[in-house]
């Protein structure tokens, strides 16, 4: 068994201390997803018409922009952040395409200021609410009900916890590493938000993305320790724990929740990494949950 153990984690000699990107990271966890046609071909159009959708999204960027509503931490931000945000609008893209008997869509954006104001731009039509740990007054007259809300102060185990009902889709984006919680228990709590049929959508850092796992082969943790410098409201600006795939599949479905599609995505990637690497070594994790109707 130890022999088995040391053949596993023995470095190759293309992975060092730093990252370097390969077609086959030294290790290799089980791909959930590589096996499930189903959940492959549910995700394909999520994954379609994206360099449109960048487009658009600059474009949005550009408007609000022009309109004084971003400051300029939230600009850089929204730059940083912008393949993500394009991701996500292109699900709503698909959901309002899915969907026509929910011609007014309702979407709540979980710990947000920035992207309401952008999907209601790309998306005049949609009702949207919002739930974040702060107030931001930019959103007024952008959301329709906006709540504020520590989750982690939140007893997840006894139902409910947004003040929004009947939602057609919530969305919880690059939120669940920063918080101390059970990720079934949080997603059968927003999920009692959705309407029958409705959709949560999750998005995370990939434990096992490659860098992750060079650093794992190099005897170090890839989740960095409380940086020294923070101090207790810088909490979630750090990453608490990060996950692997299967264990979101697993936390929708005890959640009480159908996976209607899952992908790895390479939003954080560079396009000559995303080019190398095996699906499940990129860099984010995303996973729509589905509500039973």
């Amino acid at each position: 068994m130890l022999a088995r153990l040391r053949a596993l984690f023995a470095p190759p000699a293309t992975i060092a201390t730093e990252r370097t990107p390969s077609a086959k990271p030294g290790l290799s966890p089980p791909d959930p997803i590589a096996s499930d046609p189903v959940l492959q071909a549910a995700a394909a159009p999520l994954r379609a018409g994206l360099a449109d959708r960048l487009g658009s999204m600059d474009s949005a960027l550009a408007a609000l922009q022009a309109a004084g509503r971003l400051r300029p931490d939230q600009l850089d931000y929204a730059r940083l952040h912008r393949r993500r945000f394009a991701e996500a609008a292109q699900a709503i893209a698909v959901l309002l395409q899915d969907h026509s008997d929910w011609p007014e869509c309702r979407v709540v954006e979980i710990g947000s200021s920035i992207t309401p104001m952008l999907y209601k731009r790309l998306f005049p039509a949609l009702r949207i609410g919002s739930a974040c740990l702060f107030r931001h007054p930019q959103l007024d007259g952008v959301v329709e009900q906006a709540a504020q809300l520590d989750l982690e102060k939140a007893d997840l185990r006894q139902g409910p916890v947004l003040p929004h009902r009947d939602q057609h889709l919530v969305m919880l984006c690059e939120v669940l590493e920063h918080l101390v919680v059970n990720p079934a228990n949080l997603f059968r709590a927003l999920a009692g938000s959705l309407a029958p049929g409705g959709l949560l959508y999750v998005t995370t850092p990939n434990f096992f993305r490659a860098e992750a796992r060079a650093a794992l082969l190099a005897g170090r943790n890839p989740v960095a320790i409380y940086p020294p410098a923070f101090g207790p409201a810088d909490r979630f600006h750090h990453h608490v724990r990060e996950y692997a795939m299967a264990e979101l599949l697993h936390a929708m479905r005890d959640a009480g929740l159908t996976v209607a599609a899952a992908y790895y995505s390479d939003c954080w990637d560079t396009p000559q990494d995303a080019a190398l690497l095996p699906p499940d070594a990129l860099q984010n994790l995303v996973v729509l949950g589905r509500r039973p109707t």
